[in-house]
C-alpha cells in the first residue's frame, strides 16, 4: 500500500475498493456464465507502460519515480472519489474476456496532463473502470489508452446491474 487507499503492485496503481455494492455472484450474458472477480480495484497508472513510453523519448524515469509523483500529486488532489457512468463494456483480448463498469474519476486526467508536461510526452489517460466479471477467474485486462477501450471492448446492456 503506497496510501491508505491506494496499492502499487505488478506494474500499476490502484484504487482498492473494498466492498462493490453486493453484486451478484454471477451473471449470464452473450450465454456465458461470467463470475464474479474477487476483488475490485480501478486502476489509475499502468506504470510498465508509461516508463517505456516516457524513455522512449530520452527519459530515464523509473516505476519509483512515477510512483513518488503519484504520491505528490495525491496529496493535494484526493483520487479516491469515482462515479459510475452507467457504461458497461465487455472486454475480449485474446483468450482474456471481461465485464467492466466504466467510471469517472476526478482529478485523474490532470495527473495524466501534469505528468505530461513534466516529462515531454503526451501520455494517454488510462480509462477508468472496475471489473466486474471475468471469464477467467480474477484475470482482468489492463486498458491502457481510450485508443484500447475502443478496440478491444464493446458496450452491453446490463439490466441487472442498473443500480451501479
Amino acid at each position: 500500500m503506497i496510501t491508505p487507499h491506494h496499492n502499487h503492485d505488478r506494474g500499476y496503481i490502484a484504487l482498492l475498493l473494498d466492498n462493490f455494492l453486493g453484486l451478484p455472484a454471477e451473471i449470464t450474458v452473450e450465454g456465458k456464465t461470467w463470475p464474479r472477480q474477487s476483488e475490485f480495484h480501478i486502476s489509475l497508472m499502468a506504470l510498465k507502460y508509461l516508463v517505456p513510453l516516457i524513455n522512449q523519448n530520452g527519459g530515464a524515469v523509473t516505476e519509483d519515480q512515477l510512483a513518488q509523483d503519484f504520491l505528490d500529486y495525491q496529496r493535494t488532489t484526493d483520487l479516491t472519489h469515482f462515479q459510475p457512468t452507467g457504461d458497461f463494456r465487455h472486454v475480449k483480448r485474446e483468450e482474456r474476456e471481461t465485464i467492466v463498469a466504466m467510471v469517472t474519476m476526478p482529478g485523474l486526467e490532470a495527473l495524466f496532463t501534469q505528468l505530461s508536461a513534466k516529462y515531454g510526452v503526451q501520455l494517454p489517460v488510462q480509462p477508468a473502470h472496475i471489473t466486474l466479471y471475468a471469464l477467467q477467474p480474477d484475470a482482468g485486462i489492463g486498458l491502457f489508452s481510450q485508443a484500447e477501450l475502443e478496440r478491444d471492448s464493446t458496450p452491453i446492456s446490463l439490466p441487472e446491474l442498473k443500480f451501479l
